[in-house]
């Protein structure tokens, strides 16, 4: 009897040992499932953010690709080609190495660069480029007043113009900002200045009954082609940009200047006039290759300013203005190269290149 007792409590012993294996084992191995799944779950992370790290990578070779590829064409190929090929500025998308890749060039020069606003070698106001400016702002409902912020944004002094702003202002806003006194190196930082938003500046600031309210004054097919609900978006109608040096031509680029630009140019400029611009350009093939293309136009036989007409006040001929408003060759051109990976993955290369100087004068990537 005492044996068996032994020997009982020895099995019991021995079996509550084992239980305690099994319970351990099972801890333990509950323990190493959920560390494991943890580990597993953080790889399948790590692999993704590497997978979205590569599809970056590839969409950004497509997206400098692209961006290089338009420079090429833009340097090699006569820019009357261009224009008159169609679809060489703005190509369809290329699907290539896995993505697909696109690119566009367009004349800058075509739009009022805003940095001309103020005369950079003595810091005072350029009023020809303020009267364009303000004509341009009262066609889309704007105050002329807008412009003084910018003025002061750009000059070097602390003095602040009628409506402007200078640093007493934007060291009162929260979070306090830094005025420049300086050119704007692209138009996104006109969003920051004084009087301007995102919205005033990259959406269409086209009246609500405008269609209603002028439609007898884009009578025929041709006409309402000519100006798009693109046209009424104020980015689209003015650019900022650093030039090369200190050589300024603030000279408007017709080939690619919008309606309500050439509208801009004088006071005398009328809606036939800038209408016979718009559709001569389409007359002969996309490209007016000389401003004498427009000298024996009636539209612009017009008294302007003296005993000139609209033409000799834009080419500057008989006046004391070097070179006058207009020209016909495009010498800045903003290019944009576009990757994307799985219809989600997007890269941009954007720079404004100066094409007589070989010189790149905004460059940024995202």
């Amino acid at each position: 009897m005492k044996v068996s007792h032994i020997q009982g409590s020895f099995l019991n012993k021995k079996t509550r040992k084992g239980s305690m294996v099994i319970l351990l084992v099972i801890a333990v191995g509950s323990s190493a499932f959920f560390i494991s799944n943890k580990f597993f779950a953080d790889a399948i992370i790590e692999y993704k953010i590497s997978s979205q790290e590569a599809d970056g990578f590839k969409a950004h070779s497509l997206a400098k690709a692209g961006f290089l590829g338009a420079l090429g064409a833009l340097k090699k190929i006569p820019e009357e080609v261009l224009y008159q090929s169609g679809i060489a500025f703005d190509p369809p998308p290329l699907p290539l190495g896995g993505g697909v890749i696109y690119y566009s060039m367009l004349p800058e020069d075509g739009k009022i660069n805003i940095n001309s606003l103020a005369k950079i070698y003595d810091d005072q106001p350029n009023d020809r480029m303020v009267e364009i400016v303000s004509r341009l702002y009262t066609q889309f409902g704007m105050k002329r007043e807008l412009i003084f912020p910018v003025i002061d944004w750009i000059d070097t002094n602390s003095q602040e113009m009628g409506g402007g702003a200078e640093v007493y202002y934007y060291s009162k806003l929260n979070p306090p900002r830094k005025i420049k006194n300086a050119p704007l190196y692209s138009l996104s930082e006109l969003v920051g200045i004084k009087g301007y938003d995102r919205k005033m500046v990259y959406e269409s600031l086209k009246p609500k009954d405008y269609d209603k309210n002028f439609s007898s004054d884009f009578q025929t097919e041709e006409e309402r082609s000519l100006i798009s609900d693109k046209d009424f978006v104020l980015s689209n109608n003015i650019t900022a940009y650093l030039p090369f040096g200190d050589s300024y031509d603030d000279r408007i680029n017709i080939n690619s200047a919008p309606y309500h630009v050439l509208m801009s140019l004088s006071d005398f400029m009328t809606k036939p006039a800038a209408m016979k611009i718009l559709k001569l350009k389409i007359k002969k093939n996309g490209y007016i290759k000389e401003l004498k293309d427009l000298e024996n136009e009636p539209e612009f036989q017009t008294k302007s300013m003296g005993n000139l007409t609209l033409y000799k006040e834009l080419a500057g001929e008989g006046t004391d203005v070097s070179g006058g408003r207009i020209k016909t060759k495009g010498e800045v051109y903003k290019i944009v190269g576009v990757g994307i990976i799985k219809d989600k993955i997007i890269r941009r290369v954007v720079g404004i290149f100066d094409l007589p100087n070989n010189t790149m004068l905004y460059y940024t990537e995202d």
